[in-house]
């Protein structure tokens, strides 16, 4: 007679110790052969001391279970240890999927023992943004179909879900979280908070608040969770919060509170509170009236008022924007991202147009073939076939540099050139170039910019021109 084993799946939790769950330690006491990756053993190594462990290398998911499942039943008292909870994009799954496929002949007992999430740990070190109903989705697109993981996005914006982004990015998969973010900004404001944390109670723990428009430009890996709020989410201090809904009269009154400065996260009165703030903490400065309006714009899309040091403007630039927008003139952009970040209402109402070339399959194909960066050959197909536009460069300085050229041979002719690139690698190196340019221009000196500073910059042009036209 067959001695029966027992098997046990267990959640280690997101790293630390401290939040591992008692009944996990437990059941690691209790077992003989543990069954992992390796390296979830690593944190463990004191209390799995004299018992056989079995450690394989990622991507042999099936191969462990197999193994589990065959040692259980061959009378042993088998563990298989999971990262975070086992039951939630863990190996509970697939182990009690193989133990069906085996038949179970000896009606062997499972257990899964619950762990702490990342969903549950990032959390806690957020605030409380989950503080209503939320969605968990895997920008992993290994297992499950891209477009399938679209539509998923899609339905959870459009619900206005909180919306918690696993596995948002990796060496090999370097596009899909821009592209999450491109379809959240269909439905969601730039301004949307966000959270991001990296290893969460592990070694090398970051916890960061950033928002939508900007979230691409944090460092972001396999081992971060990106927390992005719905449209009651709002940012308290080093916070984010989530309100579960319960009214407002059931709250204690702190003496001497402000509870009139509250209100909607993305109401008329926040924009107008965050721009008496920067204007406040920036203090004097020697922008004239219409630049001031460009400089608080891009400073509040990034959170960042060093910008007030870095911003230049050149040739009159605003007073050409606005003229060209008057016109219709159309917008060119770097990437889709600046796009996104774009008035939208504006644009229909003065309108205008907004091109980006980065996708275009002409363009893709002459990058490999080149070895150039999309970018740059998506500026210079702009500049074929859109000589009197707006250009306007938020992310890559290979882009820059492509129209500075153009600009210098006379191959087109800008009404008005943002540049704003971010990084470290020419981008001081393009600005510079541009600075140098004989054209109207919006520029960040140094290394910071991004998408979402040279769309705020754009933004304030365009609601200028509107008001001018509606005058």
């Amino acid at each position: 007679m067959t001695r029966s084993g027992s098997l046990v799946i267990v959640g280690l939790g997101p790293g630390a110790r401290e939040v591992m769950t008692g009944q996990a330690l437990e059941a690691l006491c209790r077992s003989q052969v543990i069954v992992g990756y390796s390296g979830y053993f690593d944190g463990i190594g004191d209390l799995v001391d004299g018992k056989e462990c079995l450690a394989l290398p990622l991507g042999t998911e099936r191969e462990r279970a197999q193994l589990a499942v065959q040692r259980a039943h061959a009378g042993e008292a088998v563990c298989v240890i999971s990262s975070g909870d086992a039951g939630i994009y863990g190996m509970a799954g697939l182990v009690l999927e193989t133990l069906e496929a085996a038949g179970n002949p000896s009606g062997m007992k499972v257990a899964i023992i619950p762990g702490v999430s990342a969903v549950n740990a990032c959390a806690a070190l957020l605030g409380a943004p989950l503080g209503h109903d939320f969605a968990v989705v895997s920008l992993s697109d290994l297992l499950t179909p891209w477009p399938q993981i679209e539509r998923r996005l899609t339905a959870a914006v459009q619900a206005d879900f909180v919306l918690v982004l696993l596995n948002p990015q990796s060496s090999r998969r370097d596009w899909q979280l821009r592209r999450a973010q491109e379809i959240l900004l269909q439905d969601r404001p730039p301004e949307t908070p966000v959270g991001i944390v990296r290893r969460a109670y592990r070694p090398g723990q970051a916890v960061e608040i950033t928002t939508l428009a900007c979230m691409t430009e944090s460092i972001v890996d396999m081992f971060t969770t990106v927390v992005i709020g719905n449209s009651q989410t709002r940012r308290l201090g080093d916070k984010l919060v989530t309100p579960r809904g319960y009214p407002a009269s059931g709250a204690y009154q702190y003496p001497g509170a402000n509870h009139s400065a509250v209100d909607t996260p993305h109401s008329p009165q926040i924009v107008d509170q965050s721009f008496h703030i920067i204007e406040r903490e920036v203090g004097t400065h020697g922008f004239a009236e219409e630049e001031w309006q460009v400089v608080c714009r891009m400073i509040h899309a990034s959170g960042d008022l060093e910008l007030a040091q870095l911003i230049c403007f050149h040739h009159d630039a605003v007073a050409a924007g606005v003229q060209a927008l008057r016109q219709g003139t159309p917008l060119v952009t770097d990437v889709r991202m600046v796009i996104a970040g774009l008035n939208k209402t504006a644009l229909a109402s003065l309108g205008i147009g907004a091109h980006s070339f980065i996708d275009d399959p002409d363009v893709a194909r002459r990058a490999v073939q080149e070895g150039r960066t999309r970018s740059a050959c998506a500026m210079e197909k702009a500049m074929t076939v859109m000589k009197r536009a707006i250009y306007v460069v938020g992310n890559a300085p290979t882009a820059l540099l492509v129209l500075c050229d153009g600009i210098r041979r006379g191959v087109v002719q800008p009404h008005l050139v943002i540049a704003a690139p971010v990084g470290f690698v020419a981008v001081e190196q393009s600005k510079e170039q541009a600075f140098a340019l004989d054209v109207p221009l919006i520029g960040v000196r140094g290394r910071k910019g991004g998408s979402a500073v040279a769309a705020a910059a754009m933004n304030a042009l365009l609601l200028m021109a509107l008001e001018e036209v509606r005058q």
